[in-house]
């Protein structure tokens, strides 16, 4: 049986700021460092096969905490970046709402009328479409064991929806994991089947 555990990064400057990061990075917050040490006490006694990490800094450097003193390799997988929001990245929501206020109400409220052309964006049909590439990657090179991803928001909310065999005009639905919680998926007979959402125990 195959286990995965999908991690979103610990909190970041830009999460407390409310400003949107997508591809752009923005460091770990001293909570956010403080989040990833706890998840990493919480799972020491997992024994992981392969940790598959975000190539975006605040994901990686999230990953580098919760591994800790062990001695596992990294693999960046590209498909599971977060959103990539073209110049509206690095700015504030208000600011985002008010220069793109249609496109903002659907980013929030309809996936499927999110069109982010506007500002060189990557729509929500773009997203689906590349972290299914991510998630066929990964089943077709563990058959079993412990797996750990470290990802972002938007994308495991894609990942989830994908998972739960939701279509897009659902999308917007889906909750969003919090930071460093832990999403326990089993992928047995070619399936997939979410066993724990967005599981903050460690920061109890």
């Amino acid at each position: 049986m195959l286990r995965i555990y999908f991690v979103r990064h610990g909190e970041t400057v830009w999460n407390t700021l409310k400003i949107f990061q997508g591809r752009s990075n923005s460091p770990l917050t001293n909570l956010g460092v403080i989040q990833a040490k706890k998840l990493s006490n919480h799972l020491k006694d997992l024994n992981f096969s392969k940790i598959y990490s975000s190539p975006l800094d605040r994901a990686i450097s999230t990953t580098k905490l919760i591994i800790g003193d062990r001695n596992l390799e990294i693999i960046p997988i590209d498909e599971f970046q977060e959103i990539g929001m073209g110049n509206v990245e690095g700015i504030p929501r208000d600011d985002f709402e008010k220069n793109y206020p249609i496109e903002y109400h659907n980013f929030w409220n309809d996936a499927a009328k999110y069109n982010p052309t506007a500002y060189h964006g990557e729509s929500y049909l773009e997203v689906l479409e590349r972290v299914q590439k991510g998630l066929n990657k990964i089943v077709s090179e563990n058959n079993e064991g412990n797996i750990l991803v470290i990802s972002h928001g938007v994308t495991l909310k894609a990942i989830f929806n994908i998972i739960n065999n939701k279509g897009i005009d659902e999308f917007s639905k889906q909750p969003v994991p919090e930071n460093t919680s832990t999403t326990i998926v089993e992928y047995i007979d070619k399936k997939f089947k979410i066993i724990k959402f967005s599981d903050t125990e460690h920061l109890k």
